[in-house]
């Protein structure tokens, strides 16, 4: 079976989405350990929105249906 090249960006996209959960899963444990609320809340939140993404960047699905739209846009382009 051969292997599918990611699209342009969208590694970069994943390697964010993965950098954004590890961050705030640091901050939410130095929120949690220093006793600081606000910290642990913007933690909390950069947990759930990393979460939101990865549905979408770590999605076979969403991917294949991406790529059957560009191709359908590129044939009717040309």
């Amino acid at each position: 079976m051969r292997r599918r090249r990611l699209p342009s960006g969208l590694w970069l996209d994943r390697a964010l989405c993965v950098l954004l959960a590890l961050l705030s899963l640091a901050g939410l444990i130095v929120g949690l350990i220093a006793a600081r609320p606000a910290i642990a809340g913007g933690g909390c939140f950069g947990l759930v929105c990393a979460a939101w993404a990865a549905q979408v960047l770590f999605d076979r699905e969403a991917l294949r249906r991406s790529r059957a739209v560009r191709a359908a846009r590129e044939r009717g382009w040309s």
